[in-house]
């Protein structure tokens, strides 16, 4: 058994020295000398009561040896809580008066003979001090650990178990070595030790299977966050560092940045700008997915690739004090992740491009208006100024043709006026100025407007025997009626009638303009009422207008604390219902 915990100590050695050799990081350089010194107090134990001319000199080996191990474990607990200058230059100086004590003192190579006043006092103060060196993290790096990420967490009280079963395996082996004289008991000191000595090369180099473990409880919480990453959507910068936040929180992180499809430094998160420009520099060196060697001293950074819309960009995690080391699982992690940050990242750049296309929209809108109106007004004038008479007696074949161009110019002006209250609407300009008003008479006034555009047309209208009193915008509600009447004349055939009724339904007025059109088949019925909703079908390919009619007429409806409704079949006609709450 003594000889199994020595090759399991060799091998534990070797494995942290060849991590070293690999990584060269100052951390893992404590490691390794802490327990390559164990390893070598227990490889020469065994000759520590040799009486011959070399005993001396093994005594005073193992002691600094097992000092030097407190000292380098001390020092691995401050590469993730730092002590202080002035802490490490005491602890180190205690060490040295220590070991200078119990070499001075000469222990003797017989543990079973006994020991002067200052042989006991040198033995006591090696085991005090080397305790404290092991002890304290113990105890420091468990209550770190309260309050933090579950990954940081998870590792820190991983290196505290670490700790204490290294006091166990000095503890049993000395027990089942020298103090424990029955065999039996001496046994199952020696099998626990032994088994404990693997446990130490999980509790400092976790494996891959315990670090997916410990980022479970983050998994579950990072699921809940993806919903938000992929909806929410202020701005690209914003929903950059949201995903950094869970990046860093998966793999337990020290701070990491995003760099765009231009090279350009996304966010950055737990670094100052200096080491994000630095970190980015590295990273742009390798950008294929793993791990980038740091200079010395520095941290090691991981590497995942972001194919972005725009172009390829990468996401750099840098690890800090209670990092895990990275490997392919956490790559693989992030990878997934990677996919998330993209869509969210390409999401909120298409929704900026929508918001900035729809502003072009409503600036034409509200330019294209204004400079049509004017002329528009102008030829409408002269048109009717024409049909009176007013400018001289015009050809019969001129006269007849006069209603129609004052017809199309209503319909212009009535796409003019519906593109500046869609701007206005779209600009937050669109107030109501509601009064009392009677429907019935409000309608009429809207047919009024609309008659020259009826011309082919029999119209019926249908009007109460009392007034309908209702708290409306008396211009927005007549556009309303004028586009209802205007989308059936459009949709209609000349010989085709059109109706117009009013009346009362419960607590509202309603507005219902009846026509036996083409009809509007049922899956076109949801693009009625969008922004520059069209109808793309043949029958309708002909048909003039600028896709906003109805579409502000319900927002003006709904403004009104109404609603409109259609009712259509294909090759009926349709129905457009509009109700508006009544207060008489």
């Amino acid at each position: 058994m003594p000889l199994a915990i020595e090759i399991a100590f060799v091998l534990l050695s070797v494995a942290m020295l060849a991590d070293w050799f690999s990584h060269r990081e100052r951390r893992r350089g404590y490691l390794a000398v802490a327990f390559g010194s164990l390893t070598l107090l227990v490889l020469i134990a065994p000759s520590l009561s040799d009486s011959g001319p070399y005993g001396r000199l093994l005594i005073d080996v193992a002691i600094l040896l097992f000092l030097l191990s407190g000292w380098a474990l001390l020092m691995f607990r401050d590469s993730f809580i730092q002590l202080g200058a002035r802490s490490r230059r005491f602890v180190g100086l205690v060490i040295v008066l220590v070991a200078a004590l119990a070499i001075l003192v000469q222990l003797p190579t017989d543990s079973q003979a006994p020991h002067g006043a200052l042989q006991t006092i040198a033995l006591a103060a090696i085991l005090i001090t080397w305790g404290i060196c092991v002890v304290e993290p113990i105890v420091t790096l468990w209550l770190a650990s309260r309050g933090r990420p579950a990954v940081e967490g998870a590792r820190m009280r991983a290196l505290s178990l670490g700790y204490a079963g290294l006091v166990a395996v000095i503890m049993f082996g000395t027990l089942g070595g020298s103090l424990v004289t029955n065999d039996a008991a001496q046994l199952v000191l020696n099998l626990v030790a032994l088994a404990i000595v693997p446990m130490l090369f999980i509790s400092f180099y976790p494996p891959a299977w315990l670090r997916r473990l410990w980022s479970q409880p983050e998994e579950e919480e990072l699921r809940l966050g993806l919903h938000s990453l992929l909806t929410f959507s202020p701005d690209r910068v914003t929903q950059a560092g949201r995903a950094l936040e869970w990046a860093t929180r998966l793999v337990g992180g020290r701070g990491a940045l995003i760099i765009d499809s231009d090279s350009s430094i996304l966010t950055y998160s737990g670094l100052n700008e200096d080491e994000a420009k630095a970190v980015a520099a590295r990273a742009a060196a390798s950008p294929q997915a793993g791990e980038v060697r740091s200079p010395p001293r520095g941290s090691p950074t991981l590497v995942i690739p972001l194919e972005m819309q725009e172009g390829p960009g990468s996401m750099v995690v840098v690890a800090g004090a209670f990092t895990p080391l990275f490997g392919d699982d956490e790559v693989i992690r992030l990878r997934q992740y990677a996919g998330s940050i993209t869509a969210g990242l390409d999401r909120v750049a298409l929704s900026a491009r929508i918001r900035d296309l729809e502003k072009a929209k409503t600036e034409f809108m509200n330019i294209a208006s204004h400079e049509l109106r004017g002329p528009m007004t102008v030829i409408k004038g002269y048109l009717t100024m024409l049909e009176g008479g007013s400018l001289g007696v015009l050809a019969p074949k001129a006269m007849a043709i006069l209603p129609l161009l004052i017809a199309k110019a209503d319909e212009v002006n009535s796409m003019v006026e519906q593109m500046l209250e869609a701007a206005r609407l779209e600009e937050g300009r669109f107030g109501l100025r509601k009064e009392r008003g009677d429907v019935a008479e409000l309608t009429e006034r809207a047919i009024e407007s609309v008659r020259p555009m009826l011309a082919q047309h029999e119209l019926a209208v249908e009007l109460p025997p009392a007034p309908i009193i209702a708290e409306v915008d008396s211009e927005r509600f007549q556009i309303v009626v004028r586009n209802l009447i205007t989308n059936a004349i459009k949709y209609s055939a000349a010989e085709k009638p059109i109706t117009v009724s009013v009346d009362r339904n419960g607590k509202t007025a309603r507005v219902m303009v009846v026509d036996q059109g083409i009809g509007i088949a049922p899956e076109d019925q949801a693009m009625l009422f969008t922004k520059f909703g069209r109808i793309q079908r043949e029958s309708t390919m002909h048909v003039a207008g600028s896709g906003l009619g109805l579409w502000l007429s319900r927002e003006i409806a709904r403004m009104h604390d109404g609603d409109i409704k259609v009712d259509s079949t294909e090759g009926v006609g349709s129905t457009f219902t509009f109700e508006v709450p009544i207060i008489a």
